[in-house]
């Protein structure tokens, strides 16, 4: 049997690479041409080389598979604006579910993000029942993701194609090349001074999420979402963690939500008004004063999905980083 992985080098994709072929899968992984290979040295997976946003690659990418696992997506919050996601998010989106169906495929699943459900408190965690939130409408990244799982939940209505989504939560762990979620040690490692905002979020180990995406492919229900979520902790909780790892001394000082939220409407006059692409805007100011958490209860019910400590994931991920000169401590 033959997988498409698209999205194959990135963090989350790379570890389902290395899933399915312990699982004696054959891989393809769909990679633009260029891209940092780093994450999938020593795999022994087939490389396509292709946009995704391209419909002509699309096809010739999920030709001769079995399965796809479309994992590929922008993630970049900068600029936030739903343009520059509606490509590489929504059209890519349909441009592989309509090559599914041309050739036939016998499961499609489509990788989407927690955001498109609710969030909730430690007592009340979101699950797959939560409504989306009406304020994330202006995250362009979430609401493309929004847009694509719920055409792809559509599509399935209508064409019958086999299809699962998964929404995994933050990702934490090695082969984080870009660095992508992990850029969140950058702030903390070999800091003496932490600024940590008042919300947190729902943290999930890479490989174990990869391991929940596969089970989804092999065990999950038809048209189906799954939350592939781990331990919910407050960002104060998560840098204690790595901090009391890497054995420094750091003084930790809490943001106020309000100075946040002014900071984050100044980011949004700088790329509204300024054209000036900026980290910190108004609703991401809102999402760090949240709490994001999160419940995998359906995920390990249904598809056998397992978690572990965070703990364990960020000393993964850390000494991933510093073997790979991405810090020292």
């Amino acid at each position: 049997m033959k997988v498409l992985v698209t999205g194959a080098n990135g963090l989350l994709g790379s570890h389902v690479v290395g899933e399915l072929l312990n699982r004696e899968f054959r891989v393809r992984a769909m990679v633009r041409k260029g891209s940092n290979l780093k994450a999938l040295q020593g795999l022994d997976c087939e490389f396509f080389y292709g946009q995704i946003t391209n419909s002509n690659d699309v096809e010739s990418a999920v030709k001769d598979c079995d399965y796809v696992i479309h994992a590929a997506a922008r993630t970049s919050q900068i600029p936030s604006r739903l343009d520059t996601f509606y490509q590489p998010n929504v059209q890519s989106t349909k441009f592989v579910f309509d090559a599914c169906i041309k050739y036939n495929i016998k499961r499609f699943v489509f990788v989407s993000t927690a955001n498109c459900f609710g969030n909730g408190t430690k007592l009340l965690p979101g699950n797959e029942q939560n409504p989306f939130p009406k304020w994330l409408k202006s995250s362009g990244y979430a609401y493309s993701k929004l847009q694509a799982q719920q055409m792809v939940l559509s599509k399935y209505e209508k064409s019958k194609l086999d299809t699962v989504v998964v929404n995994p939560t933050f990702l934490i762990g090695e082969n984080d090349v870009k660095p992508s979620s992990g850029a969140i040690f950058f702030h903390v490692v070999n800091k003496m001074f932490v600024f940590t905002p008042p919300g947190g979020k729902n943290f999930v180990d890479a490989k174990i999420a990869a391991h929940g995406v596969v089970n989804a492919m092999l065990h999950g229900k038809k048209g189906e979402s799954y939350l592939l979520a781990g331990e919910n902790l407050s960002y104060k909780e998560f840098f204690k963690k790595v901090v009391n790892f890497t054995n420094q001394k750091t003084i930790f000082f809490k943001i106020p939500a309000w100075l946040l939220k002014l900071l984050g409407f100044g980011g949004d006059v700088l790329e509204k008004f300024f054209k000036i692409p900026v980290q910190l805007t108004s609703t991401n100011a809102k999402m760090l004063c949240v709490e994001n958490y999160y419940s995998a209860e359906k995920a390990v019910k249904e598809i056998g999905f397992s978690m572990i400590p965070v703990q364990l994931s960020l000393e993964k991920a850390i000494l991933w980083f510093q073997k790979n000169n991405y810090i020292k401590f």
